[in-house]
């Protein structure tokens, strides 16, 4: 993706420093326009050694060294080649420039040089100013257009001492809302996603689970929310907290389910209202009688008992309808056919993906499946096979995407 970086007058940025990395390390062209006011926080010529392709300063528009020949005007040439304009962080000013459209120097003109573009807008300033009648009302005028996105500003201790709304993002959150955050897609459709291990409780102290940690759930719902879909995690207690860096947009939710209970009473609740569900939740399948009080030791027996949980897939199954897609993952130490088929016969979803799993604490020392970016992955139908194909979990998250389109 070829993203355009505005970096305003806010002591917040520096961290444009570590935004324009991160995006170029993943793999994105990048390009950046400072304003006058951020050119009193940050030198242009750092971000020439974080691999980003071009710095522009204000008034660059008016000098002719940054076209190739056959080009004319700058911001005209920047509005071409960008795929998504990013502003962060906005100041007060420029926010002012941009709803009035005083297009004083380059970054005000390439944006409104932009046709039918993506928009993202992260706004960083004093609490006092932000809720300021005039900021408020350049913010909310803005947000009409169906173009731009504006995601707001955290709550925290801002550079002046004070404690309040305006702070600018974590870094990655910021760098994940400019991936996976397109204001120009909406496609009305919900997804649900189960993610990470859920933990059954014995007493207040102990509690059973397995490494899970939700990875696969975050990329596929980043993968969705690309897209434009809207997308619920339900997350377990062991859930990557990289999950909260996509809290910030809009078509986010998500709501945390510590316990097999708990996600099954959320699910079935949000469920009539989707159109996907996927569950790549390492669901904890058996609960105890919980004790009150910590057990003690010479009280636990040679066994403790336990029960079957809800099956929450199940239950999911019992009341979709037709037009409900259902995918589901399929853990299991043997990934074998047998295994797959007599598992689709029991629960028949729309498409299954199976892999191999290991705590690495009986047998091989190694976490296999759990707690890793990318393995070999096997996909099931009712009636065929495929695989194992080696894919990151990135890719897993894409060809769903594009599996539920076709559908």
């Amino acid at each position: 993706m070829n993203i355009l970086i505005g970096i305003s007058g806010s002591i917040a940025s520096y961290k444009a420093y570590d935004v324009a990395r991160g995006l170029v390390k993943n793999g994105h062209k990048v390009k950046v326009i400072l304003t006058h006011g951020s050119l009193e926080f940050i030198k242009p010529e750092t971000f020439k050694y974080l691999g980003v392709e071009n710095v522009y300063l204000p008034q660059d528009d008016f000098t002719t060294g940054h076209l190739q020949e056959s080009q004319t005007v700058l911001h005209v040439e920047l509005a071409k080649w960008a795929d998504k304009l990013v502003i962060a962080p906005l100041s007060a000013n420029t926010l002012g420039r941009l709803n009035l459209g005083l297009n004083n120097d380059l970054l005000v003109s390439t944006y409104l040089a932009l046709a039918n573009r993506p928009i993202l807008l992260f706004p960083a300033m004093n609490t006092q100013m932000l809720n300021q009648k005039r900021i408020q009302q350049h913010l909310s005028e803005l947000s009409t257009r169906s173009e731009i996105g504006i995601i707001n500003p955290v709550s925290g201790k801002l550079a002046c001492g004070d404690i309040g709304d305006g702070k600018f993002p974590d870094v990655q959150a910021v760098i994940d809302l400019i991936e996976n955050y397109n204001p120009l897609l909406q496609k009305k459709k919900k997804v649900i996603i189960t993610a990470g291990a859920t933990a059954a409780p014995l007493d207040p102290v102990r509690y059973l689970t397995n490494p899970s940690v939700g990875k696969m759930g975050l990329s596929v719902a980043k993968a969705f929310l690309a897209q434009g879909y809207e997308v619920c995690v339900l997350a377990g207690h062991q859930c990557t907290n990289e999950i909260e860096n996509l809290k910030g947009h809009p078509s986010f939710e998500i709501i945390r389910t510590p316990t097999t209970q708990l996600m099954k009473e959320s699910a079935l609740k949000l469920f009539p209202e989707a159109s996907l569900y996927i569950s790549t939740g390492a669901i904890a399948d058996i609960e105890f009688e919980v004790a009150a009080e910590k057990m003690k030791k010479e009280n636990l027996g040679d066994f403790i008992s336990f029960h079957q949980a809800p099956d929450i897939l199940k239950e999911i199954l019992s009341i979709a309808k037709p037009h409900q897609k259902i995918v589901s993952f399929a853990a299991e130490t043997r990934p074998e056919a047998d295994v797959f088929q007599e598992k689709m016969a029991r629960k028949p979803v729309d498409l299954m993906i199976g892999n191999r799993v290991s705590n690495g604490l009986i047998g091989p020392s190694e976490v296999t499946g759990f707690q890793k970016d990318q393995g070999e992955y096997y996909f099931v139908t009712k009636n065929n096979i495929a695989g194992p194909k080696y894919m990151t979990k990135r890719e897993i998250g894409q060809h769903l995407v594009n599996w539920f389109e076709e559908q």
